[in-house]
């Protein structure tokens, strides 16, 4: 399973689930006030690869926390600009690929950032 973050729309949440029944919006399965702490151990728990825009997620003590604890493979946009749901959605068509092959070959914790350009590179998550 795919799992978005609030951070990216619903609606890209929805594109994606048109052409993918592996899709899971947060709003889905979780209310909206829910904190990520929660959300992160659901995921790792069920081994769903995370999505999201989140750039913080990795240095708040809370979420890096639920990160390493739960084993989570999180994925995030690092794009500074504003992104437009087309702009996502041409990111997923780019970059989804080689996300689930690096989730299904790679010890978790982590966390990859992608780029503008669909770049995929590991950013890095104090363990220890």
């Amino acid at each position: 399973m795919i799992f978005i973050d609030r951070s990216i729309p619903k609606g890209v949440a929805d594109a994606l689930k048109q052409v993918r029944d592996d899709i899971i919006w947060l709003e889905d399965r979780f209310s909206h006030n829910t904190r990520e702490p929660t959300w992160l151990r659901e995921a790792g728990e069920n081994s769903w690869l995370v999505v999201t825009r989140d750039n913080k997620i990795r240095t708040r003590p809370g979420e890096r926390a639920a990160i390493i604890q739960h084993q989570v493979g999180c994925f995030c946009f690092t794009q500074k600009q504003p992104i437009t749901r087309w702009g996502y959605l041409k990111l997923f068509a780019l970059s989804l690929d080689e996300m689930e092959g690096i989730f299904s070959r790679t010890e978790r914790p982590f966390i990859y950032g992608i780029g503008r350009t669909g770049t995929v590179r590991p950013l890095f998550l104090k363990v220890h």
